[in-house]
């Protein structure tokens, strides 16, 4: 062996004792590496799971503890708000600590980590790229007595919402916590998230007891995307909104944003409230319910879905349309036969913001109980699909005398609008079935029909429409003309 091989073998045993085996699974510590008296603390603390941006780290060394090359921390690292001097007793306050611990991840980007404990707070700025994460419900970010603010609020967002500017954060994510408005001791205001961004997370978030909106949401529709985007949509997932002055959730985009697994119940203004450019978002398995809601689902955007979604009212509406190509398939509308002052419908078509919206619906669900009436037709606008299996509360009849739209259903269906409203096959009087519908235009006097044929046309006469019957010799019968 040659003196530069046995250098060679030397190196290699050297940086595999040192930087190898002490970096593979179960080898604890690297030799010599004393941890700091701050991660003795975490270490005392007991297990906890961080989850980055795609990445899982499980136990508090593993979240902490970072080897130190000239005692500079690597990109990325995990933040403990704790160790940036936030308290979490519930009486401290911890703002000026907590956003140390947020604008200390901004410059690469990563996780700032609140352990259990109770925050009090005034108004929080997140940026892009920054990810919170708690201990489920045993972190809690209490709004302080007076702030009158947002718990956490996008960088930028006063000056940026209703701008219609395509800018805001973007690929941040709040996850494992709760937001508590502290409505009481706040009577000025407050909200729980305000946000103007997009390609966000929020994941296991609870937001209550907020005098204004629990969640705030916003941006634009834009052509081009700032890069890196990866997606424009928002990800809600087991997000649970309640007992806020506002609505539960106000979402006025991202656009094709998508919920899961979302509540929001018993709230001021509606459950969930999706407007301005939230169009093409959809929701699966969501759940809006509450005596005290206006609304539990509430589309006043274009093009939104719901798919096996639950509105359980008592008292106002469980899903009111008011513009054009939304969906309610499958799930249920529940009313509670409520006998106050305001109507119970289950499925209402609203006056939109355009002259010939709401159109183009699709709404496929079963609706129970509602006192006023199953689906209130009266701003459809035409070319919705309308399929209800309906159960309505037994009336006496002195109830039906008093109230008729205990039939199921009030207005009139738009003539260019399939509809099938049944509440038994054997009942036609409170079922309406109007099977395909269609529209007879005044046109020119066609052709005779073939053999054993009928053609039904609409022609103008004198400056009236009249409905015609043509028969195979050419012979026009007029059905009806109008007055």
């Amino acid at each position: 062996m040659n003196a530069f091989t046995a250098v060679l073998r030397s190196r290699l045993r050297w940086w595999w004792a040192e930087y190898v085996r002490p970096r593979l699974p179960g080898a604890g510590f690297p030799p010599g590496a004393v941890p700091s008296p701050s991660r003795r603390a975490l270490l005392t603390r007991g297990s906890v799971l961080a989850v980055g941006a795609g990445v899982g780290v499980t136990g508090a060394a593993a979240a902490a503890y970072h080897l130190t090359s000239g005692g500079a921390a690597p990109a990325r690292a995990v933040l403990d708000a704790r160790e940036m001097g936030a308290t979490g007793d519930g009486e401290t306050d911890d703002t000026e600590k907590l956003q140390k611990a947020i604008d200390a991840a901004q410059p690469t980007g990563g996780v700032v980590y609140l352990p259990p404990g109770v925050y009090l707070t005034g108004r929080l700025t997140l940026h892009s790229r920054v990810h919170l994460r708690g201990a489920g419900d045993a972190t809690v970010l209490r709004l302080r007595p007076g702030a009158g603010t947002a718990i956490l609020e996008s960088e930028g967002f006063e000056h940026l919402t209703g701008s219609g500017d395509s800018g805001g954060i973007s690929n941040f994510s709040v996850r494992d916590l709760v937001l508590d408005g502290n409505r009481e001791q706040n009577q000025s205001g407050g909200f729980g998230l305000r946000i103007y961004g997009f390609g966000y997370e929020l994941t296991e978030v609870t937001i209550l007891n907020c005098r204004q909106d629990g969640l705030y949401s916003e941006w634009v529709a834009t052509p081009a995307l700032p890069y890196p985007s990866h997606q424009m949509e928002a990800r809600l997932t087991a997000v649970r909104s309640h007992d806020n002055d506002g609505h539960g959730i106000n979402f006025n985009g991202p656009h094709d944003s998508m919920f899961v697994n979302c509540v929001s119940f018993e709230n001021g203004g509606s459950g969930f409230h999706l407007s301005g450019w939230s169009n093409g978002s959809s929701m699966v398995n969501c759940h809006g319910w509450g005596m005290r809601q206006r609304v539990a689902f509430e589309l006043d955007a274009p093009a939104i879905g719901c798919v096996n979604c639950y509105a359980d009212i008592n008292g106002g509406i469980g899903v009111r349309i008011s513009r054009s190509d939304c969906r309610f398939v499958g799930g249920l509308v529940l009313g509670g036969s409520h006998s106050g002052s305001r109507p119970e419908i289950g499925v209402q078509f609203a006056l939109g913001s355009e002259p010939a919206e709401p159109a183009g619906s699709l709404i496929d669900t079963k609706i129970l109980n509602c006192a006023t009436a199953a689906v209130d037709f009266g701003f459809d606008r035409g070319r919705s699909n309308v399929r209800a299996n309906v159960c309505m509360p037994e009336a006496s009849a002195e109830q039906l005398s008093a109230a008729p739209t205990r039939a199921g259903w009030i207005g009139t269906p738009h003539p260019t609008t399939l509809v099938e409203i049944v509440q038994g096959l054997a009942d036609v009087a409170t079922n309406l079935v109007v099977h395909p519908a269609f529209e007879l235009r005044a046109q020119p006097v066609p052709p005779p029909p073939g053999e054993q044929s009928v053609r039904v046309f609409a022609r103008q006469t004198n400056g009236r429409v009249q409905l015609c019957a043509q028969f195979p010799n050419g012979a026009i019968q007029v059905i009806s003309t109008q007055p």
